[in-house]
C-alpha cells in the first residue's frame, strides 16, 4: 500500500487547478462563451484527479486499472454526440490533464512541462488566425420533407438559410412522417 503525501498532493492539486482555470476560462469561456461546458470540463478533470491520485496512492497501478481509466475517457464520446469537435478537444485535454496532475511518482517539473504543452498548445490552436478563416457554423436541421438528391438538398438549404453549405450528414429519416434530420455545416463570413 502506498502513502499518500499531502505535500504533494497539494501541489498537484494547485498545477491541476491552474491548469483547467487556464484552459476552460482564459481560453475556451473568453471565446466560445458556453458556461455549460466549462462545468462539464471542471467536473471530468476534478472527478479524474480525485480518481487517479486515490488510485495511485492505494499501490502499484496494473493493466485493470490502465483499462478502467481508458473506459472513463471513452465517456467522451458518449458525451460528445452533440459537442463539436472543438469541444470534444477541450473535454479530452481537460481530462488528461486531471490524470496526468493526479498520478503520483511522476516529477513534479515533467507534470508542469506537460500541462504546459497541453494548454499552450489548445490556446494556439483556439485562438489561431488561421482557423478564423475557415469559420462555419453546425445547425441540426428538420425538414418537412425528404430530399433524396444531394444537390437538390443542398440548393434547399442555401435558399433556405442564405449561406453556403459546406457538409450536410443526414441523422435520421422518417417515412412516416416524411421527415429528415439533418446536421449541417455552412460557412460563416469572417
Amino acid at each position: 500500500m502506498g502513502n499518500l503525501d499531502s505535500g504533494e498532493l497539494i501541489r498537484d492539486l494547485a498545477l491541476n487547478l491552474v491548469s483547467i482555470f487556464l484552459l476552460v476560462y482564459v481560453i475556451y469561456f473568453r471565446r466560445h462563451r458556453r458556461w455549460d461546458q466549462v462545468v462539464g470540463y471542471v467536473a471530468f478533470n476534478i472527478s479524474l484527479f480525485t480518481v487517479s491520485a486515490a488510485l495511485g496512492s492505494s499501490g502499484p497501478l496494473n493493466v485493470g486499472v490502465g483499462f478502467g481509466l481508458f473506459a472513463v475517457l471513452s465517456v467522451v464520446r458518449l458525451r460528445s454526440d452533440e459537442s463539436g469537435q472543438i469541444e470534444i478537444g477541450f473535454t479530452m485535454v481537460a481530462l488528461v490533464l486531471g490524470l496526468m496532475s493526479g498520478l503520483p511518482g511522476m516529477e513534479f517539473g515533467i507534470k508542469v512541462l506537460f500541462a504546459s504543452l497541453l494548454v499552450v498548445a489548445m490556446f494556439l490552436v483556439d485562438m489561431s488566425a488561421i482557423g478564423r478563416r475557415y469559420r462555419y457554423s453546425r445547425v441540426k436541421v428538420e425538414l418537412d420533407r425528404i430530399i433524396h438528391d444531394e444537390s437538390n438538398l443542398n440548393e434547399h438549404l442555401r435558399t433556405t438559410f442564405g449561406k453556403t453549405v459546406k457538409s450536410v450528414s443526414v441523422r435520421s429519416v422518417d417515412m412516416v412522417r416524411d421527415t429528415m434530420t439533418l446536421d449541417v455545416v455552412f460557412h460563416t463570413e469572417s
